[in-house]
């Protein structure tokens, strides 16, 4: 049985072989085979052979190795790594624009003009140039209220070697008012007649280190000087020579010493000269919880020398969220012509006098900074010795000026800041300052000073920066001052509300409106003298 099985597998092999050898050879003549005997395959028994690895033998000798090092790596270049927080868009970057100029009119008649640009040469210069003019006339509701200024100013920085810089300073101003404050009903009065002009020349020069230096130390060396004009052939030059010096201590702790001589000199019918000397050192300290302020304000004028303490300490109490200041402090201000004439430009000089008020002050208040809130209010109590107070002065052609009257005050008073930016588009922000007491020595009010004033302000970004919207308010109280009969009387309140916006229609090109005085207010800011009723501006700005 097992033969034919075997047989049959055999003849089954041959039959198949066959098959596929007819598929690539040409078909064979058929015959018969014989099966003679069964093919039988075996392997032969072998022995297995173990090879067992072994390790080769450690080197063991000790040999000298010579290393060749490059004296320094072969230079890499590559672009700077790009940082972003993940997660954040990329914001557009802003176009800088050297070059700024607004023009407009409105009314009642009034033009506009402002331009400037800054200029600027690798590392060794930069500067500017700018200029102003603006007037605007009511005369025709009220005879001869209008006015004009022209303001230019020319700076530039010249940066020299060993961290040295030189800037160098020229201004120039020309403004004209008029003596409107008259009996309009009864009196007229022709423009040249009650116009008064201030043309003021300044040249400054400084010689400052524009870093750091070496030792830690800041110089800067400015001299500068004025020369004003008036209609009335008034004349008054100004030298200021300003020496500051810092040296800092473990790069925070400052060191300042300044020395100034201020001189002035004034000349119409009589001369007056008022000449101070002040030397002013401090030391200030700074920690984490603590800054603390020590020094002096030593000033002379005409052999008399005064000394003010200067002392301030800070307390952080929530880091700069919270911050606790007060106390002591002084100085010598000077009354010239030009401060009083800049605060009062309807003054008779002639009937003034040029004078020193020497200020005390003990202050005390909280300050802070949250990022989206910035907030300072303080309390404080002064004395200001030989204070300037502007009394009205009545002269035979009936026209309204005034002259300055000296007193002694103690003044409380109260004031704050505030800025609050709730997102970015919009900024919120207001000052206020209130005296809660105004003590004369002789005077019977604070004539020409206000007890209350306020300005407050809103500015919203639209439009990804393309427009902004503006508002302000402006307030303060009534103003004492005595009327052609010698009698006392106070002055209306001011309550300034003003609106506008600009809006860019290009890249560089746009256009701006402004809304003053939309309530009309007519106060009285200097007796007889009101001010401008509601008006309007309007033109357009260009950046390039």
């Amino acid at each position: 049985m097992y033969f034919q099985h075997k047989s049959l597998l055999a003849a089954l092999v041959l039959a198949f072989g066959a098959q596929q050898s007819a598929f690539a050879q040409k078909p064979l003549p058929t015959e018969s085979v014989d099966i003679v005997k069964d093919f039988d395959a075996r392997l032969l028994e072998s022995n297995k052979v173990i090879v067992t690895p072994t390790l080769p033998l450690l080197d063991t000798t000790t040999k000298r190795q010579v290393y060749v090092v490059p004296p320094r790596p072969l230079a890499v270049t590559y672009d700077a790594p790009k940082l972003r927080p993940i997660g954040l868009k990329t914001v557009k970057e802003e176009t800088p624009y050297n070059g700024y100029a607004k023009v407009g009119g409105g009314v009642p008649a009034a033009f506009y003009g402002e331009a400037g640009y800054y200029l600027r040469s690798s590392d060794k210069f930069d500067g500017k140039v700018w200029f102003k003019r603006h007037n605007q006339s009511a005369d025709r509701n009220l005879e001869n209220q209008k006015f004009f200024t022209n303001d230019a100013l020319v700076t530039g920085n010249i940066y020299l070697p060993k961290e040295l810089a030189v800037e160098a300073k020229v201004g120039y101003s020309y403004d004209r008012v008029h003596y409107y404050g008259y009996n309009h009903a009864d009196t007229a009065f022709s423009s040249e007649r009650t116009r008064q002009d201030f043309k003021i020349t300044d040249v400054g020069a400084r010689l400052y280190n524009s870093e750091r230096t070496s030792g830690d130390i800041n110089f800067s060396l400015a001299p500068s000087v004025y020369v004003l004009h008036d209609n009335y052939s008034n004349r008054e030059t100004g030298l200021n020579v300003n020496l500051t010096a810092s040296k800092w201590f473990a790069e925070k702790h400052p060191l300042r010493l300044t020395i100034r001589t201020d001189v002035t000199n004034f000349n119409d019918t009589a001369k007056q000269t008022l000449n101070n000397i002040y030397l002013q050192p401090s030391f200030t300290y700074h920690a984490d919880f603590i800054k603390f302020k020590v020094g002096g304000n030593f000033a002379s004028n005409r052999d008399v020398f005064s000394i003010f303490p200067d002392v301030e300490v800070t307390l952080r109490v929530f880091g700069d969220g919270a911050q606790i200041f007060g106390g002591i402090s002084g100085d010598l201000r000077k009354n010239t012509y030009r401060s009083m004439s800049e605060y009062n430009p309807f003054i008779n000089i002639r009937e003034s006098k040029l004078g020193n008020t020497r200020f005390d002050t003990y202050f005390a208040g909280l300050k802070g900074d949250l990022g989206w809130l910035t907030y300072s209010g303080q309390a404080s109590y002064n004395k200001a010795a030989n204070l300037a107070l502007y009394q009205t002065q009545f002269s035979e052609s009936t026209i309204t000026k005034f002259r300055t009257v000296y007193d002694t005050a103690r003044i409380t008073n109260v004031q704050g800041t505030i800025k609050v930016v709730p997102f970015a588009a919009l900024t919120l922000s207001g000052t206020i300052s209130q005296n809660l007491t105004f003590e004369l020595n002789n005077e019977l009010h604070s004539w020409g000073l206000p007890n209350t004033e306020g300005d407050f302000s809103a500015l919203y970004s639209i439009l990804e920066g393309k427009a902004n919207l503006r508002a302000s308010a402006h307030i303060a109280d009534g103003i004492w001052f005595r009327d052609a009969e010698n009698r006392a009387r106070e002055g209306g309140v001011l309550f300034d509300l003003s609106a506008g916006g600009s809006y860019y229609f290009t890249k560089n090109i746009g256009a701006f409106l402004e809304l003053n005085n939309i309530l009309n207010n007519r106060r009285e800011r200097w007796y007889q003298y009101p001010t401008f009723g509601t008006n309007f501006l309007a033109g357009i700005t260009a950046r390039f």
